[in-house]
């Protein structure tokens, strides 16, 4: 007997189709992916659908965030904003819920699977909300305390 929850098996079934439907719409999720080439966008959009089936099998948010952390500093490697980040990363999460409900529809997982995936796409907004946040609040000590010691030198 498998111990994934069902939800999770009906996600990872489904994970090719959303996969597949991302990259058809990889340039009305995030301008970026539309510049790269098909392999490079594939990669970087199943890392994201890989981690959000982790997210759901196992709901250890701390993984999720270490996961959200390593996928912001890419991306903001290559120029992305944090906020074109979160939007990417809701846009993903949105598709996937609506490839949830189109081939679910009918199916005793279909409702559910679409409501969990819109659950785990606030989470995940939340998520890199707070990581962002956390990042704002260091550069901002960082300042003050930069400020304070040029003031105690003149």
């Amino acid at each position: 007997m498998s111990t994934v929850p069902p939800l999770a098996r009906a996600y990872e079934a489904l994970r090719p189709k959303m996969l597949e439907r991302m990259l058809d719409l990889r340039s009305t999720l995030d301008a970026s992916l539309a510049r790269l080439d098909e392999r490079t966008a594939r990669a970087q959009v199943d890392a994201v659908l890989e981690h959000l089936g982790n997210f759901i099998t196992t709901g250890d948010l701390r993984l999720h965030r270490a996961f959200l952390q390593t996928f912001l500093a890419m991306r903001t490697a290559e120029a992305q904003s944090p906020a074109a980040v979160l939007a990417t990363l809701v846009a993903i999460g949105d598709a996937a819920a609506q490839v949830a409900q189109d081939e679910g529809a009918g199916s005793a997982e279909g409702p559910e699977l679409t409501l969990l995936l819109t659950r785990v796409t606030a989470s995940t907004a939340r998520a890199l909300n707070d990581l962002i946040a956390e990042e704002l609040e260091s550069r901002r000590r960082s300042w003050r305390d930069l400020t304070h010691r040029s003031r105690a030198r003149s």
